[in-house]
């Protein structure tokens, strides 16, 4: 059964965990191999860490669990825009469970949350040009291309990417 909540510090590990193994996975073409390899365990630890224990207003941090096992995380910031609206700023899912509606789901959960709780309608992300499943995965979820820029990695690595957008809450469709 799957459940989603807030994230607590007990997460911290889980998503540290699955947030490094899918950039070393996905981001292995884009970002130096010292640092998928060696600093992007302390780097995603203090992001995870800082994130968890200095909660910000309207930041709202998700964790689906199957029976108890984190397999998934949201992490939104309402309104981070003025005229994109809320940022998804990260969603992973553990890629042996991909394709069974998990990102769907926290997908909705953080659109409940912005029903609630946002001031603007509006919802955005940004995604590696190079990352072709999540852009095919957003454009299904109705998401559509907004703008093409840079992204400058923590390893200062400059590489391409996309912001996609949902002018309303209600083009995220499931």
């Amino acid at each position: 059964m799957l459940t989603i909540d807030y994230a607590t510090f007990d997460d911290h590990s889980a998503i540290t965990e699955l947030h490094v193994r899918n950039w070393q996975a996905v981001y292995c073409n884009d970002l130096s191999e010292q640092y998928l390899t060696h600093d992007i365990h302390q780097d995603r630890f203090q992001t995870w860490h800082s994130r968890l224990t200095q909660p910000m207003s309207k930041r709202h941090i998700l964790v689906a669990k199957q029976n108890g096992k984190m397999c998934g995380f949201i992490c939104i910031e309402l309104d981070a825009h003025p005229e994109l609206g809320t940022l998804v700023d990260n969603l992973h899912v553990n890629p042996e469970i991909k394709g069974q509606g998990i990102g769907k789901q926290l997908l909705a959960a953080a659109k409940k949350i912005m029903a609630e709780h946002a001031q603007s309608d509006g919802l955005y992300l940004e995604v590696l040009a190079s990352n072709l499943p999540a852009i095919g995965f957003y454009q299904r979820m109705g998401g559509a291309e907004y703008c093409a820029q840079t992204w400058q990695a923590p390893d200062g690595t400059v590489v391409d990417e996309y912001v996609y957008h949902w002018p309303r809450r209600e083009h995220l469709t499931f």
